[in-house]
């Protein structure tokens, strides 16, 4: 499991992982993504009613081997925040559509903003894109983050669409830093261009 961290943060001893997810992980965002509630699977997919089914389509159908999949990973193995940046190509152009979610006894402790910067930070590292984000008007936790990296937001009814230009980025390096304080992975600040 270890190649597969990308991100980790010390907070109060406590070390909560955001790893790359793979395809034997289906059935563990399955559950993460099933307890939500119909109001947070709402905001989550930008959408009216989500059902089980419609979950179980969604996670079926995603692509790991093109997709940036990660989520954060309790000690008990539970995913309890995804992040998916959907991987599409438009006009030419790479783009990468990010949404994520997190589990509700875990909200407010930043999960959500470290896991959008996972996804800016690994668009970056994979070449750059142009980065898309949608969300309700009422989903301000989700809008407020999109602002925290630098996307512009433009409005549409009742919906906010985010857009960003994410540059390319070599990949952070072991250093000798890192042999002295093994409890911290330095992980470069990555802002999006605004569009």
């Amino acid at each position: 499991m270890t190649n597969r961290l990308l991100f980790q943060e010390v907070r109060t001893n406590m070390q909560i992982p955001i790893i790359a997810l793979q395809p034997t992980d289906r059935a563990r965002i399955a559950v993460h993504l099933l307890a939500l509630s119909p109001d947070d699977r709402s905001r989550r997919f930008s959408a009216g009613l989500v059902t089980d089914d419609t979950i179980r389509r969604y996670v079926a159908g995603i692509r790991f081997e093109r997709d940036m999949v990660m989520g954060s990973v309790g000690k008990r193995g539970t995913v309890i925040g995804l992040a998916h940046g959907c991987v599409f190509e438009a006009n030419g152009r790479k783009h990468v559509e990010a949404a994520f979610s997190v589990d509700a006894e875990w909200r407010g402790h930043g999960f959500g903003s470290r896991l959008m910067s996972a996804v800016v930070l690994r668009t970056g590292v994979e070449g750059g894109a142009t980065l898309l984000g949608t969300c309700a008007v009422r989903n301000v936790p989700m809008r407020r983050i999109f602002e925290r990296v630098g996307m512009e937001l433009s409005r549409d009814d009742g919906e906010f669409t985010a857009r960003g230009r994410v540059e390319p980025m070599l990949p952070v390096r072991h250093t000798a830093l890192d042999e002295a304080s093994p409890n911290c992975t330095p992980v470069r600040d990555r802002q999006v261009v605004p569009w």
